[in-house]
């Protein structure tokens, strides 16, 4: 790989729109299996373990319906899974808004640091984007990838 190609983070695979879901332990579920698609370095109990282990740490949710759960394994790339929910779940938001999207992120163990500063930048770029509520209501799985892809950079990884 050369320095200027760049690994999707969000593909579209590891997008899914939904109506609704019941609980928290619900899009977990849901995340964890987006993310366990198309690759065999971490089990699913590792990702989903992962994922609710840091959100006992403090809530992912960012505001404007959107939350963005993250851990760090013992993984070559970072990788997302996207879950739209058609009907917000209420999980009593600083905000009160129902939340919509569910970012999953999980980045190598060996780059926290430097994925936490990028991981930072791209919660402020998310936030700032006018076209978001657009694009994510196409409910066009490839699109919406791409779109999100976008604001990931992790090429010097």
């Amino acid at each position: 790989m050369t320095d200027k190609q760049k690994l999707p983070v969000l593909v579209p695979e590891r997008v899914s729109f939904v109506k609704k879901m019941e609980s928290k332990k619900c899009v977990f579920d849901a995340l964890t299996e987006l993310l366990e698609k198309g690759q065999k370095e971490v089990t699913k109990n590792q990702i989903f373990d992962a994922l609710v282990s840091r959100e006992k740490l403090g809530d992912t949710y960012i505001g404007n319906g959107i939350a963005l759960p993250r851990a760090h394994l013992d993984i070559t790339n970072p990788r997302a899974a996207l879950l739209v929910l058609k009907r917000g779940l209420s999980l009593n938001s600083a905000d009160k808004k129902d939340i919509k999207l569910f970012l999953a992120i999980l980045v190598p163990q060996k780059q926290q640091k430097k994925c936490s500063a990028i991981l930072s930048d791209y919660y402020r770029s998310l936030l700032k984007d006018k076209e978001l509520d657009t694009m994510v209501k196409s409910e066009n799985a490839e699109l919406v990838a791409q779109y999100f892809d976008q604001f990931f950079n992790f090429e010097d990884m």
